[in-house]
């Protein structure tokens, strides 16, 4: 009888590991652990707000059109961190269409798919698309266009964004609710032609789907990747009441454009695409706010990662043939603290001479078998090839692509044609007119943060100044997008921990190296083990310089010597201390 007790006991216990498992599997993708307990958060207008690494591309655009207008997004997320939260461990959060074209390491080992033939994208993709400065060129850069504004867009532009698809019938009720939402009708055009198609009558506003006759969802709210997306679209429709296709434009864009995304601060299609704001339209006179994390990472409208970059694509072409490209159109542009000096590429397998991909057009250009031949499929802009020759107009190319999945992905070589005048060579950069435009009010290269000092830390120079007892939550509780790094530059989110000589600590973009009175060794603490590098330094027995022969004058006379160590044993015993 106890045996088959115990038997039964093993078999629950089996069950539920199992059912754990599972669990695990199915939802851990939509987890994001945030770092950070907060971030502070600000706008600042101008491209001299920007930090130098923007400039260039920005300065160049303002030449092109000089009524366009940037403003820089002060995220206060470390680019290390909102990396981490998108990219890793996060399977179908972000995925990419599988085209015949595509290089394997755009792809996740994973090997898994949502929609049909969208499969998830690999972390060096993921970073590619996060990175604002990859999207700077004339058509990309309208992926950060405010679409709360629609400055310069008319009935007329929005007439011919319609013009033979199946919207043009529903011109009034676009105008209708574009109205209604406060929002750019461009934006409702865009995110329907994304969402839904382009041409013929899509099946989610036909209102003839079997088992939801007459509904309609024209912005695919609640219809989730994989099959059965539509109908579940219908169901949310049914919910919502959207059984005519005036009240499902005009509510929709009231409900899920504007209420949903934008009045949460989502401005932009990348920040639809990329939840890195607070939960608030911020300003610029709004001075700097800060928002929990919790309202950061999983508030996203599409998991395909292109979706920004396309539908900027069609925004750029609507405002280019209605003759608007040189309107006053506002962008709003991410800023991430610690970002790497340059862009983050396009993954390539490819070596050699290595060209991109230079196309306003979305869907890249056309990679034919033979010059002037049939199509092979797209290769999207940026998209790096390797150049084996100059044909004149045609240029014979090579190309990785990803083929099928087995336990990995299987990649083969495939060489082809691509119109030359696409070409560009990777390392080409864009003329440098920072000295002839309008580069702002800010009056600075970059901005000057704002840091919250106390009678324990102090900024000099690139230095921030602590006495022995500084912890990581001294610092935060003034300064909460405070991002603290030891010195072999992990982040620190124990706030009891104390901060130690050579940590960094990164304020509004801007980095300090930590300089700890008295803490010789960077451990964080001023103890025995300091008051004995001092002692061999003072004997002459070991040397010491840069920040820890700073963080050794504790009496600062500027000299090193017993008075020093006469210090770190009183403040040892406890019977006296340091102070700024």
């Amino acid at each position: 009888m106890r045996n088959k007790v115990i038997k039964k006991l093993l078999v629950i216990t089996l069950v539920l590991m199992i059912i754990t498992s599972l669990l695990h599997i199915y939802f851990v993708p939509n987890q994001v652990q945030a770092l950070s307990g907060s971030y502070t958060q600000s706008v600042k207008s101008g491209i001299s707000a920007f930090p130098e690494s923007y400039q260039k591309q920005l300065a160049y655009l303002k030449y092109l059109h000089p009524n366009w207008e940037f403003k820089a997004y002060y995220t206060g997320i470390d680019w290390s961190e909102v990396t981490s939260a998108e990219a890793e461990n996060t399977c179908l959060r972000n995925t990419i269409y599988k085209n015949y074209t595509i290089d394997p390491l755009a792809l996740c080992i994973c090997g898994r798919s949502g929609d049909a033939n969208y499969y998830c994208g690999s972390a060096k993709v993921v970073n590619y698309y996060l990175d604002p400065r990859n999207f700077m060129g004339e058509a990309m850069i309208f992926q950060f266009l405010d679409l709360s504004n629609g400055s310069g867009v008319n009935r007329d532009v929005v007439a011919s964004a319609v013009s033979g698809t199946f919207l043009e019938q529903y011109l009034d009720d676009i105008m209708a609710a574009a109205n209604e939402a406060d929002v750019n009708p461009l934006h409702i055009v865009a995110t329907i032609f994304q969402e839904i198609g382009k041409s013929g009558t899509p099946r989610a506003i036909s209102g003839t789907v079997s088992g939801y006759e007459g509904l309609y969802n024209f912005y695919n709210y609640g219809a989730t990747d994989g099959a059965g997306a539509v109908e579940r679209g219908l169901a949310k429709a049914r919910e919502l009441g959207w059984s005519n296709p005036r009240y499902a434009l005009v509510d929709g864009a009231k409900r899920v454009l504007a209420n949903n995304y934008i009045a949460a601060g989502q401005s932009t299609k990348y920040f639809y695409k990329f939840d890195v704001v607070g939960n608030e339209i911020l300003t610029e006179n709004m001075g700097e706010r800060s928002y929990s994390s919790n309202y950061f990472y999983s508030h996203q409208y599409m998991t395909n990662l292109r979706d920004p970059a396309s539908q900027a694509g069609s925004l750029y072409d609507i405002y280019a043939d209605n003759g608007i490209l040189d309107s006053k159109l506002t962008f709003t542009i991410p800023v991430y603290n610690n970002m790497p000096a340059s862009a983050s590429a396009v993954p390539t397998s490819l070596s050699g001479e290595l060209y991109y991909i230079d196309s306003l057009k979305k869907y890249g250009v056309q990679f034919r078998e033979s010059a002037g031949g049939t199509s092979l499929g797209n290769i999207y802009k940026d998209t790096r090839v390797q150049l084996l020759a100059n044909e004149g107009y045609w240029s014979r190319v090579k190309i990785i692509r990803a083929t099928s999945y087995n336990g990995g992905w299987n990649a083969e070589e495939k060489v082809g044609y691509v119109a030359t005048e696409y070409l560009t060579k990777v390392g080409t950069e864009v003329p440098d007119y920072r000295g002839s435009v309008d580069m702002g009010n800010t009056g600075s290269s970059s901005p000057q943060p704002t840091v919250v000092q106390s009678s324990d830390y102090k900024i000099e120079g690139s230095n921030m100044m602590m006495t022995p007892t500084v912890s990581v939550n001294d610092i935060k509780s003034k300064n909460p997008s405070a991002i603290i790094k030891n010195s072999s530059g992990s982040v620190i989110s124990n706030g009891e921990e104390l901060v130690g000589t050579g940590y960094t600590v990164t304020i509004d973009s801007t980095t300090y190296t930590v300089i700890k009175y008295g803490d010789l060794n960077g451990d964080g603490y001023v103890d025995t083990g300091d008051t004995l590098i001092a002692k061999q330094v003072v004997l002459g027995k070991r040397g010491i310089d840069g920040i820890f022969k700073t963080a050794m004058d504790v009496n600062k006379d500027n000299y090193i010597d017993t008075g020093d160590t006469l210090v770190l044993k009183k403040v040892i015993l406890k019977v006296g201390n340091i102070t700024l």
